[in-house]
């Protein structure tokens, strides 16, 4: 027999050739499965950092919008500072 000892003992090297046949085996079906779960990972992450630069833009855009309109407001004198120039 092949990889035995004549008592049907297997040697080292036959189950470590068998044994190292099962996980290549093994690991080819279980390879497409972790590749997927990577992907879906990758995927939540891309969509979180999209929606995370987004929201956290248009909550920048809106606080600079409204700080424009306030230095915009200051430089405009005011109607009452009007009526107090005109008045005198």
């Amino acid at each position: 027999m092949n990889g035995t000892v004549s008592t049907g003992v297997p040697t080292v090297a036959s189950l470590l050739s068998t044994g190292c046949a099962v996980v290549v085996g093994s690991e080819a079906g279980s390879q497409r499965s972790v590749q997927g779960v990577q992907v879906a990972v990758l995927c939540v992450l891309c969509l979180t950092v999209i929606f995370g630069v987004i929201f956290l833009g248009c909550n920048l855009l809106l606080r600079a919008e409204s700080m424009m309109a306030l230095l915009a407001r200051d430089r405009w004198p005011s109607k009452e500072m009007e009526v107090g120039i005109a008045g005198t």
